[in-house]
Formats: C-alpha cells, structure tokens, sequence
C-alpha cells in the first residue's frame, strides 16, 4: 500500500481501454444494485397506478438516488477495503470520476425514463394489454417546473450523498450521507422556492431548478478536489468523520430526521401548486 498523494503516483495505464476497463470494473460492482433497480422501475409501472396515482413514479429517481449515493461514492469505506484500493496504481481521481458516471448516468437514465413514461401515460398502455383501467391520463398544469425538479432534486441528493460518503472515513458516516443529502436538497429546495415567491408570488422553477443543478455540481468539483487527496488514515484532513461522541452523532441524525420531516411536510401540503 502507497500514502503517497495522487499527484505523485504514476499510474499503470493502458492506452484507450483504461477508462472502458475502470468504468465497466464500476458497472460490475454495482450491478445488481442495478438490475434490482430496473425490476423495481418495471413493477412500479405496472404495479403503482393500480394502488396509488401514476405522479408517485416520480419518486423513482428520489429513491435510487437516496440509495446510490453512498452506495458508489462510498463503496471502498462501506466494504473497508479502501487502504487496498489506495494502494492500487489507478489515480484516485479516475476512480472518483468513473463511479460519477455511472452513478450519476444511471440516476439520469432512471429519471428521463421516470418523464417518459409518465408523459407517454406508459403506465395506463401497458395495463390496456390485459385489462382496460380506466385510468384517466395525468394531467400536469406546469410540465417544466415538475419536471425540471424531477431530474435536478434526485441530482442533488445524488451529489450530496457521493461527494460526502466518497470522503468519509468511517462506515457509519458514509452511509448516512443520504440523510444529509436529502436534508441540504430539501432547504436549497424551500429557500429558492421562497425567493420566487417574492419575485412573483408564483413557484415557477426559474430560481429552484438552477440553483440544484448548480449546487450539486460544485458539490461534486469539491469532493473530487478533496478525494484526490485522501489517504486512507482517519485523522487526515481530507476524510470525514462522525462526532467522537456518540451522543453527537445520534443528535445531529435525529436534527437531521426532523428537519426532513419538516420540510417534507410543507412540500406535501404544497404539492399541488406544483403540478
């Protein structure tokens, strides 16, 4: 194993297929967490609008992001292998950059499926193959604004949850990263939706929508920034860690817990102002 930073390692690579070779090693790693993913996207479809309203397949991406956050930026803490994996010859950037991608392309791919399929009534097509629903179309009042918050709340939480569980030094910090990432997307989220509600007394997206997309992609330049420097030693600057005392920990979590909940209940209250 090497504690030399990843400015000074030279890495073995192997002309063009490197990247293929590290991106397809992410797929593997992660592919049932995957293929479980698309089973549970094919149920919800089928499954959902006989239980519940179709709009609640948006919640899709929310949840895969919730759970791949953590489950690929922090996969070498989670599983305690990341010393070995420090000490390997591919440059820790590379390795943040590639779990990126395919983390962060399956939570695209999911949450464009999640539009599609709404916006294509997939849901009530399907059905109609067996049995005649009923189902009247969805109908959504503003389709950008919904659709906008779709595809950037999932990033956000995404974004959050990686950047901090690909930093964290310990188990436990790594994988309630989700919970931080669903707590910071939630009050970016309620903040911007009351500045547009200044500027026009009216939640258009136009400040919300931005603001998650951008936020999320600073989030992920600084947490590749700081992983490039990471060892795998608990007290290095670059590594985070829970509170040494455990009442701390548990503390801020509870905090965290009932700012979500919170805040969740002011979005479900106005959920219909946004549709």
């Amino acid at each position: 194993m090497s504690d030399t930073p990843e400015s000074t390692v030279i890495p073995a690579r192997a002309g063009k297929g490197w990247w293929r070779r590290l991106v397809w090693g992410e797929w593997f790693s992660h592919n049932r967490l995957l293929l479980w993913t698309l089973v549970g996207w094919l149920a919800a479809v089928w499954i959902l609008p006989l239980v519940a309203h179709p709009l609640w397949l948006l919640g899709y991406g929310l949840l895969f992001a919730v759970i791949a956050g953590p489950a690929f930026g922090g996969s070498d803490v989670i599983h305690g292998c990341e010393e070995f994996a420090f000490g390997s010859p591919i440059p820790r950037g590379d390795r943040y950059l590639a779990r990126l991608l395919v983390g962060g392309g399956s939570l695209l791919a999911i949450s464009v499926m999640d539009v599609l399929a709404l916006e294509g009534n997939l849901s009530d097509v399907l059905l109609g193959i067996f049995v005649t629903s009923g189902l009247p179309a969805v109908q959504i009042g503003q389709p950008l604004l919904l659709y906008g918050l779709v595809l950037a709340v999932p990033f956000a939480v995404f974004a959050i949850g990686f950047a901090l569980s690909a930093l964290a030094a310990s188990r436990s910090f790594a994988m309630t990263s989700w919970l931080w990432g669903i707590f910071g997307a939630l009050i970016l989220l309620r903040g911007t939706f009351q500045l547009e509600e200044l500027q026009s007394t009216r939640i258009s997206g136009m400040f919300s929508v931005p603001s998650l997309l951008g936020v999320a992609s600073a989030v992920l330049w600084v947490g590749y920034r700081f992983y490039r420097r990471k060892e795998a030693v608990a007290s290095t600057s670059s590594s985070l860690l829970m509170p040494a005392s455990w009442w701390i920990g548990i503390a801020a979590i509870l905090a965290a817990i009932a700012g979500i909940a919170l805040l969740s209940s002011w979005f479900v209250a106005n959920f219909a102002r946004l549709l």
